[in-house]
């Protein structure tokens, strides 16, 4: 088994990222998260923003059709790449599956530091998620109409609740569970849906702002996903009106607790936000069921 961070982990995913970059010239960065964006948009199963994302990269080459032909099955390669190397990888002394892709985001260099983006390493998130549960004994009742919630404001690729769900299922494994993911950068709510979605971990990832609660876009994350083309789900992933997610989208819904939040510096502050996961949070979910998941 590789293990984290030893950037050979990363190789059977980004030679074929590194290819593309050889073949079109692309920055390193935009070739990512184009391939994240392909990724969303086929595990949603959205031919129409397919399409267009198709057209876009088409006009990227210079219409070069036999060149984004070429692209397209280096990302599929590139997407295979990645399911077998999650598969295959674990951290040291830990018996679930490491996150790949904010280490992939970081080995590109692409995190920003004018977004405050420091990722959390994977040993420290992986003690978080051990305190946060430690036996069994110490997690309430769930069930499906009252899962336990893992909610995390500022979740970059998504790997503080990636791992709470991970160590959660280690000792309660039919404990049922939702996580709710928000980031104001698109690409790392990209990150966490892949994540989740390929972990067949039931999660709603919000892009938007957590101070403001001002939100963008919203992703269901459907549960099961394991089998990706079973013909009775509509997509792993479902993008929704956020108007009509239940979950809190807007300044108004949060009845001033945004305002409170951002009074508070050791609250929701730049410098520890990413310490900001909670359980159960009623300020962040209203009356998330697994109902929805199976849809």
């Amino acid at each position: 088994m590789a293990s984290i961070p030893d950037p050979s982990t990363y190789e059977p995913i980004t030679e074929h990222l590194d290819e593309v970059h050889q073949k079109t010239g692309l920055r390193t960065y935009d070739i990512f998260t184009n391939w994240l964006n392909f990724i969303v948009t086929a595990l949603s199963r959205n031919d129409d923003d397919y399409l267009e994302l198709v057209h876009d990269l088409t006009d990227r080459l210079h219409d070069d059709d036999d060149l984004t032909r070429d692209v397209l099955e280096t990302y599929g390669t590139a997407l295979g790449a990645l399911v077998n190397t999650m598969e295959e990888t674990t951290v040291p002394g830990y018996p679930h599956s490491a996150e790949l892709l904010g280490g992939i985001y970081e080995y590109y260099g692409a995190n920003s530091y004018a977004f405050g983006q420091h990722f959390t390493p994977q040993n420290i998130a992986i003690a978080k998620a051990q305190m946060l549960f430690s036996t069994p004994e110490g997690i309430r009742d769930a069930s499906q109409e009252d899962p336990i919630t893992i909610s995390d404001p500022a979740c970059g690729s998504g790997r503080l609740p990636f791992h709470a769900v991970q160590q959660l299922r280690h000792i309660s494994p039919n404990t049922p569970t939702v996580v709710v993911a928000r980031d104001i950068d698109k690409t790392c709510a990209h990150m966490a849906v892949i994540n989740f979605a390929l972990h067949a971990i039931p999660a709603y990832v919000v892009h938007g702002n957590s101070l403001t609660y001002e939100t963008w876009h919203v992703w269901r994350v459907n549960h099961p996903t394991r089998i990706l083309t079973d013909s009775t789900v509509n997509g792993a992933i479902t993008e929704l009106d956020p108007d009509n997610a239940p979950i809190i989208t807007s300044f108004e819904e949060a009845d001033g607790s945004a305002q409170d939040d951002t009074n508070n510096d050791s609250d929701l502050s730049e410098g520890n936000v990413e310490d900001a996961v909670t359980i159960d949070d009623p300020d962040t979910i209203e009356n998330v069921t697994l109902d929805a998941f199976s849809e």
